[in-house]
């Protein structure tokens, strides 16, 4: 597990994702946030502004139209604020209960020039050098919180989904992720990791009318560099962020005291039964709410306890 970075309480709940990994120096440790995200500018090749779509039409042109020229001054490993992942388990019973859950957090690459370099094109059949596809797209960018059974935990992931049926002619610039790729396991001697899942189990026990909380800090990689034709236009400031190779996400999980009203009944006074409810089944008297609905804002947990993550 990576060290432990600075977060915020979950009552936030805002997304917020370090040195990069050279083959000179260890990485440094990751950082809190990403940082302002550079504006990408197309020029010419005598330093004229220019439009980055043009660009990125030529890179279509052809596989080796364009390469890519990563920054190291620029790059950066960072970890997000935390997030919250799913719902707040409640436990509106009258005993403590215990509970096991897996905790999974998905996370995907973006990028700054629309998608060109994250982005991906599927489809059955030929993929020309050009990166047309002749097929309908669809192109999604999805947040989801999902938590399909309740004994099973929340998920959380986010990232670019882009799909293809058959129809019309979709365009994407092949050339310009395939530069980047081979800019990236160039620098890094290693494969640009897409997408990552990571995951943790927690077991505990939920004293009666308390409230559980999980969330995560996702570890980051942002990649800042130049898109370069042959012809000598370039996009400088294109920023790809993806999940890190070099740290692991952090997940915590904290406990707060139900606010009046989440459940029916009154909150129990002196001590519960421990270990009641036991056999890790959650009741019917346990509630699945947002936690945004339930903790209030700036509220202190009554107990916080930091999880490894594991790579899935």
């Amino acid at each position: 597990m990576s060290p432990r970075r600075p977060r915020a309480l979950l009552p936030v709940l805002v997304l917020g994702l370090t040195a990069p990994l050279t083959l000179l120096a260890p990485p440094a440790a990751a950082e809190a946030g990403p940082g302002e995200t550079p504006v990408p500018r197309a020029l010419t090749a005598d330093g004229r502004p220019a439009q980055v779509d043009d660009v990125l039409k030529h890179c279509r042109t052809d596989r080796s139209a364009c390469t890519f020229t990563i920054d190291p001054k620029l790059s950066r490993e960072y970890v997000t604020t935390v997030k919250s992942l799913g719902n707040a388990v409640v436990n509106c019973t009258q005993s403590d209960m215990a509970v096991e859950r897996t905790v999974t957090l998905k996370t995907g690459t973006t990028d700054n020039i629309g998608g060109e370099i994250s982005g991906t094109i599927t489809a059955e059949g030929t993929v020309a050098a050009s990166g047309q596809v002749t097929a309908n797209l669809a192109n999604e960018t999805a947040m989801e919180h999902k938590t399909p059974q309740l004994d099973k935990g929340p998920t959380s992931s986010n990232g670019n989904k882009t799909t293809v049926s058959g129809g019309a002619t979709a365009s994407g610039s092949l050339t310009a992720r395939l530069a980047f790729e081979a800019a990236f396991k160039a620098t890094y001697s290693k494969s640009w990791t897409v997408e990552a899942t990571e995951e943790t189990a927690y077991k505990t026990t939920v004293h009666a009318h308390d409230m559980l909380v999980f969330g995560a800090n996702a570890a980051m990689r942002r990649v800042v560099g130049s898109l370069i034709a042959k012809t000598g236009q370039r996009i400088i400031g294109i920023a790809v962020d993806s999940p890190s190779m070099v740290n692991s996400s952090s997940f915590i999980a904290q406990t707060y005291a139900a606010p009046d009203g989440v459940c029916g009944g009154t909150r129990p006074t002196g001590n519960t039964a421990e270990g009641e409810g036991g056999d890790g089944k959650l009741r019917h008297a346990v509630q699945e709410v947002p936690a945004a609905r339930v903790v209030p804002p700036g509220a202190d947990p009554k107990r916080e306890v930091a999880l490894p993550a594991h790579a899935n």
